[in-house]
């Protein structure tokens, strides 16, 4: 029996997942074989993280299970070891328009860990057993900088795409036909970014462009 902490996008999200899975849910961390503190961060109106909300949920939660406790929020490198406590940071890839496809069936787990040689507790590598994915076993940081990594190449797609549908439109090029090429290369592939827009407005691409720029 799993427990998933938070109201948000992430955590609503993952809850569906694991009942497809049919695992048991319960809302109660003192019942549960494994806890996710998965709040979303918040961020202020410049899009830097709120940490705050964050720390105090993990300390709170941890006060009141002997499960294992996996954070999956969005946080900083350096966030989860300055807690001082034995759990686990995941780091979480959803995304608005398919997010529950991705949290069924994600392409990899991103696992951070104090000591990241030492196994993972049973109820973790169980949870993780019914989602099939490579495990990526690796420092709090690593973990932590994963996620940022992830999110600022997308950022980067996006930049592109927007340079160079603007070059296409002064060649008279229709932007839509060169989607479609780009999409059937191989090494570009359909799910890249290449539609033009402002990813600023993504408060999960802003927040960690603030992290390494900011």
């Amino acid at each position: 029996m799993i427990c998933i902490i938070g109201s948000s996008f992430a955590p609503n999200h993952l809850r569906k997942a694991a009942q497809i899975k049919g695992v048991a849910l319960t809302s109660d961390p003192s019942k549960a074989d494994l806890v996710f503190v998965s709040e979303d961060t918040p961020t202020d109106k410049d899009g830097n993280r709120v940490l705050d909300t964050i720390r105090d949920l993990v300390r709170d939660t941890f006060g009141k299970t002997m499960a294992p406790i996996v954070l999956t929020s969005q946080v900083p490198p350096g966030f989860t070891r300055s807690l001082d406590l034995p759990i686990y940071h995941q780091a979480e890839t959803l995304r608005v328009k398919d997010a529950l496809e991705r949290a069924s069936c994600p392409e990899q787990h991103i696992v951070g860990c104090a000591d990241p040689f030492e196994m993972l507790p049973k109820s973790y590598r169980d949870y993780l057993g019914l989602f099939p994915a490579p495990i990526h076993q690796m420092s709090y940081e690593s973990a932590e900088f994963a996620k940022i990594a992830i999110n600022l190449t997308l950022a980067s797609q996006v930049e592109n795409t927007n340079r160079l549908c603007k070059a296409a439109m002064k060649y008279g090029a229709n932007w839509n036909d060169i989607v479609e090429v780009l999409g059937h290369d191989k090494r570009i592939g359909p799910h890249s970014y290449l539609r033009p827009g402002d990813w600023k407005k993504s408060p999960h691409l802003l927040r960690d462009w603030k992290t390494v720029y900011g």
